[in-house]
């Protein structure tokens, strides 16, 4: 399965040359999750924040289609 990622706030920073205009591409197999993916880019559960599927919120647990557009949001604070 083909995805395209894309990641917001400090989370580009542990890719090198990462381009945010175009993101990067990802294979993931068939049937994989949202949480498989952030396994695979080694991204921790506790610095991500929203994550959106061809721009609609979803959970972690969701599975992925093939060919989504897949953006990672860090965790938002202030007050």
């Amino acid at each position: 399965m083909n995805l395209n990622v894309k990641l917001y706030g400090m989370l580009s920073r542990s890719f090198d040359d990462y381009d945010h205009s175009k993101g990067f591409d990802v294979v993931m197999s068939k049937g994989a999750s949202i949480h498989d993916l952030l396994i695979h880019l080694d991204l921790q559960n506790e610095s991500v924040g929203m994550i959106s599927m061809n721009d609609k919120p979803i959970k972690k647990e969701s599975r992925m289609k093939d060919n989504a557009w897949i953006k990672i949001f860090q965790p938002i604070f202030g007050g």
